[in-house]
This record gives structure tokens, sequence and C-alpha cells, in this order.
């Protein structure tokens, strides 16, 4: 990392997402801040009251328009926002837009006389393409638009969104906020492909790697039955819940422990509840800095997608190389094709019981030679191939350069 240097100038951020919610998008955007402040830049983040993935405002949040708070030396400006996770898509739309009426009724009015450039998480499309319209044409900023989803393709593929006015106008949307960005950040190569055949502009691929490294990782042994690991979000597009019914934890001698929370929760806990002989131990939410103590004596670990997002790479990838855990990806893709390459574990199209029973009878099989070697690929590409100091650094130089 480099030296600390002063008065680099102010960096803007404008996020959906911070530091205290959990999940990728917050603790990427936090990872960012953090490392610009480190850096010498003045950093300001810009988003919503904490909701994210409850879809209710956080203890000490409720009732308020406007928070503003400083945390770890960033200033942090929180606006209203009509938290909601409904599955009524016209309901979800009403959230995002509270926020983007929240941007419009605040950006305009704050002082921007030392910031150098503006960094806008999108999605959601709403938030950003406000952001980006305010940041150009009202602040008259340089725009980095981070892209971690690519909206509204992904939509259509979760089967969440049909061909229609709704789908134009997110369409439209899109390819303004490309046009209107002077340079673009995509957390896969997938997403930069798929944007490069709409603009031309410099991009820059911004894996979501932990921020702070574990360093070595001790696993304990347990001569229990192998512990396989799901933590994090549990919503429809993890598959989660469906997983917990098709699976047969018994057969496989695994012990299936679920950490989150999330649309499936409640769902999952009744399941558990109803099924106690399943090998099925749900564990309900957890903090990032627990995540070592679920995964020291963890065996493997899955991540899974019900159906394959063009573009997504699922951060729990990263931090389960970073954990030195085996990992077995439903998902296909750029995910998929980051473990066979890297020898991390074992990977198989997404949503089908059939193959993750097979993949999941397979690792379980492997001898200790054959589970020592991924262990060692894991190690050596942690050092190497995904190091955020190192990424970081990259990703000042692509933002400095001229």
């Amino acid at each position: 990392m480099r030296e600390l240097e002063n008065n680099r100038g102010e960096v803007l951020i404008i996020s959906n997402y911070f530091t205290p919610e959990i999940g990728a998008a917050p603790r990427r955007i936090a990872a960012m801040a953090n490392s610009f402040h480190k850096n010498g830049y003045s950093t300001r983040v810009v988003c919503p009251l904490p909701n994210y993935p409850s879809g209710s405002l956080f203890k000490g949040y409720r009732f308020k328009w406007r928070v503003k708070e400083e945390i770890n030396g960033i200033s942090v400006d929180r606006l209203f926002i009509y938290p909601s996770i409904s599955k009524n898509g016209f309901i979800r739309a009403i959230s995002m837009l509270s926020f983007s009426l929240s941007l419009f009724l605040y950006l305009p009015f704050i002082r921007v006389s030392n910031v150098k450039f503006v960094l806008i998480q999108s999605p959601p499309l709403f938030v950003s393409f406000t952001a980006v319209f305010l940041s150009k044409w009202i602040l008259r900023k340089k725009v980095y638009l981070n892209v971690s989803d690519l909206w509204p393709l992904s939509a259509v593929e979760l089967g969440v969104l049909k061909p229609g006015h709704m789908m134009n106008l997110l369409t439209a949307m899109e390819s303004y906020i490309y046009k209107e960005s002077y340079r673009i950040i995509g957390q896969s190569n997938e997403i930069i492909d798929h944007i490069s055949r709409k603009v031309t502009r410099p991009f820059f691929v911004y894996r979501n790697l932990p921020e702070n490294s574990i360093g070595d990782f001790e696993k304990m042994q347990n001569s229990q039955k192998k512990k396989l690991v799901y933590a994090g979000l549990l919503g429809y597009a993890q598959g989660v819940l469906n997983i917990c019914e098709n699976i047969d934890f018994n057969s496989l001698d695994f012990e299936f422990h679920i950490y989150g929370m999330g649309m499936e929760e409640s769902a999952i806990a009744s399941y558990c509840r109803e099924n106690p002989s399943s090998n099925v131990i749900f564990h309900g939410p957890f903090q990032p800095n627990e995540l070592s103590s679920i995964l020291n004596n963890a065996y493997a670990a899955i991540v899974p997608l019900a159906n394959r997002i063009q573009g997504a790479v699922p951060s729990k990838i990263f931090e389960l190389i970073d954990h030195e855990t085996p990992i077995v990806f439903s998902g296909g893709g750029e995910g998929a094709s980051i473990i066979d390459e890297y020898g991390l574990g074992l990977t198989l199209p997404p949503g089908n019981m059939v193959e993750l029973n097979a993949a999941l009878r397979r690792i379980s099989e492997l001898s200790s030679e054959e589970y020592s070697k991924i262990l060692s690929n894991i190690r050596k590409v942690k050092q190497e191939a995904f190091n955020f100091q190192m990424q970081f650094v990259s990703l000042l130089n692509f933002i400095e350069r001229p």
C-alpha cells in the first residue's frame, strides 16, 4: 500500500449499501472507502439509512431523515429511504425511488470544490442513474462507475423481469450510466465484456477480495461428521432452502451448517425444526468477524446460485479462499472458471440437485493427498492472484492515470 499523502483531494462515494449492512456490496464499498482514506484521500460516503438485508431500518436510525457520522476518519451521510424486501416489484421500486429522491434533494447542495471524482455503485439502476446524472450535470465531476451486477439482464435471468415497458426503461437507464461515466470498474470479466459491447471506456476488473486478510489460517481437526458450511445471504438467488429439502446429508456423512439471514431465513429455520434428524443445522445471522470461527473446522463450504447469472462471481468465493476452505460451487460462469483453473474445489451447474449430491459425495471421499492438494492450491492463490492490497494499488493507478 502506498505511503499516506495529504491533500490528494476528496473522493465522493455514492452507494445504496454501506457498513454496518452485511453482504458483498456493503463490504466492498466500505473496503474501498477505507483504502482511499488510508492512501491520503479525504473520503465521503453518501448512502441510505442502514436497512439491508433485513428490509427494515437498523436500531438507532429509525424515524430519522438524515444521519451524519464519521467512521474511521470517513465522513458518512445517511439519507432517508423507505426500506423493503417485498416480493412485490412495485414496492421494491418505491424503495429505490425513495433514496433516489433523497439524492435529488441533497446532492445539489453539498460542497464539492475539493472533490476530485465521484465513485458510484450500480445497481440498483434507479439510484445509480440519479447519482450519475447529478454528479455529471449538477456537480460537474468525473464519474467512476462501479458495476457489480448486470441489470436489467440479471433480473431477466432470475425471472423477476419480463419484456415490456419496465425492461425498456431499465435498459435505457443502463445505457445512460455507461455512456456518461468517465471510467468503469466491474467485479468480473463478464461484466466488463458486456459493457464493452455497449461503450468504449477504460475498464478495470476489481474483485470482491477481503480487505484484511487473516493470514495463515489454521483449521481445527474434528473427528465427528464432516462439516459443510454455507455462510451468507439467504435469498432466492442462492436457493439454500432447495438444498435443504433435496439433499440427504445423512447418506453423505455431512453436517450442513447454515449461517445468515434473508428472505428464506424463516423457511429454513422451520425446515430445521421440523426435520431434526436431517443433519441440517441453522445458526441464524452472523457478524463478519465471526467467519473465522465458523470455518475453523469446516471440511468444505458451498457457494450456490439457483440460476446462472451472467457477470456474477460471488464474493464468498474469495472469502473462502482467504479462510483456506475448499469450495463446492454451484453456479457456472466465471466463478466456476476461477475454481477450476486454480484447483480450489469442485464446480457444477446451478440448481441441479442430482449433480450437487454427486459433487458433495466426491469431495467427501477425497483422499488425504487430494484434499491437501486443494488446500495447497488455495494458499498459493491467496498470496499471489487474489491479494487485496495489490489490487487496490492497481485501482489507484487506473483512477489517477491521465
